[in-house]
């Protein structure tokens, strides 16, 4: 009689008497892992992504040159350094505007690659008197001397950063954000002063004089809880000078944009894993149906030493579970292997807000991507099991 053991036994000596069927199968599954795992992450990661930039930004109207929204955007999305300028001075007639709550403004420079990355870096500074956007996302602070933090991309070495062969220290570490956030470091307006004058000395030449006082290459501004942002910009736009030249931006439209366009990706990440889904689900199911037409002799003489059609149901059914748990751990692994490591390389491709997930949702995406192949490998041997069950063994077997 065959023990229950003797099962998995006789699957797994079936799958390596045809392995080519077997690699079949473990190839159509594994395809389907790395599409669905990977549909799963770039998901999440985008969706991250956006959530970091509503987190982060902190402001609802947003102030740029006129011209400008686009160079802004990729600074803020992609980290692509820029730097452009407007009149400092518009602060002072947008605080008197009813309904703002507060301002502060940023200053751009751009350094060549220097010692602390592999690409050029954008330099922002800010005013940590009036700053709301900065501190808040800090993970380490120290008030000790300057205030200068570096984004998560940038390379801190000895707890310092050097631009233009001068060093300094790096008092806070920001957290990642997906954004072109990580590729910048922020710095108080005194800091950015020292370095567009230690460039200056090295023969760089910027757009700006370096007068961080008058000038400044964003505003931002946040709002009373009840002030719409239609109108608060309608108010701005009234009662600047008309030569201002300015841009203004407003965060729920900004996000909703790049929502939408998130929104894209993610549906045809999982139309694909639908799709790749439906197509091994079929595969495996004529693979199945096909194998049975061959194996009737096998399982006739199973028969005849005792075995009834109960055991081989589940010789089937361990046959699918084997093939599909090694295509899933694969297509799994080799996802991973791609989307880890270059991860930020295809934000750059994207052009997107990308933040990839951390250990526990890697591992619940696994989890959940090795129950959906195992539910589909089992599924596709449901027509194989009912007509084995069907099945007269003695009558195929004469």
């Amino acid at each position: 009689m065959i023990k229950s053991l003797s099962t998995k036994a006789l699957a797994l000596s079936n799958l390596k008497k045809n392995p080519f069927r077997t690699f079949l199968m473990i190839l159509l599954v594994a395809i389907s892992g790395a599409v669905v795992s990977a549909g799963f992450i770039l998901s999440l990661s985008l969706k991250k992504g956006i959530d970091g930039i509503k987190e982060r930004t902190g402001a609802d109207l947003m102030i740029v040159p006129q011209g400008y929204e686009k160079k802004f955007e990729s600074v803020l999305l992609s980290g692509n350094p820029s730097y452009f300028y407007l009149d400092k001075s518009i602060e002072d007639e947008i605080k008197k505007i009813q309904g703002v709550k507060k301002i502060t403004s940023q200053f751009y420079l751009t350094s060549l690659s220097e010692s602390c990355c592999d690409f050029p870096v954008q330099i922002i500074g800010f005013d940590p008197e009036s700053d709301f956007l900065i501190k808040p996302w800090i993970e380490k602070y120290s008030s000790d001397g300057g205030q200068l933090f570096a984004g998560s991309n940038i390379q801190v070495k000895n707890g310092s950063v050097t631009f233009f062969d001068n060093t300094h220290k790096v008092t806070a570490r920001l957290a990642k954000t997906g954004t072109g956030m990580d590729n910048s470091v922020y710095a108080d307006l005194e800091t950015v002063k020292n370095i567009f004058n230690d460039a200056r000395k090295k023969g760089f030449n910027f757009l700006s004089d370096g007068d961080v006082e008058k000038k400044a290459s964003v505003i931002f501004v946040l709002l009373e809880d009840e002030v719409k942002a239609d109108a608060a910009a309608l108010k701005i736009n009234a009662s600047l000078n008309k030569d201002a030249g300015i841009q203004i931006i407003q965060q729920g439209k900004f996000l909703k944009t790049f929502a939408d366009k998130m929104s894209g990706f993610t549906f045809v990440f999982y139309l694909i894993s639908i799709l790749f889904i439906l197509i091994t689900a079929v595969a495996l199911t004529v693979i199945f149906s096909l194998s049975l037409y061959e194996r009737r002799r096998e399982f006739s003489i199973l028969r005849v030493i005792g075995s009834d059609k109960k055991t081989l149901c589940k010789i089937v059914l361990y046959e699918s579970l084997f093939t599909g748990a090694a295509g899933a751990v694969t297509g799994i692994f080799l996802s991973y292997l791609i989307i880890i490591p270059f991860n930020t390389l295809i934000a750059q491709k994207l052009s997107v807000p990308f933040c990839m997930p951390g250990i526990i949702e890697f591992i619940s995406f696994t989890s959940l991507t090795l129950i959906i192949l195992a539910l589909v490998s089992v599924l596709s041997t449901l027509n194989t099991i009912m007509k084995i069950s069907k099945l007269e063994i003695y009558r195929e077997s004469k």
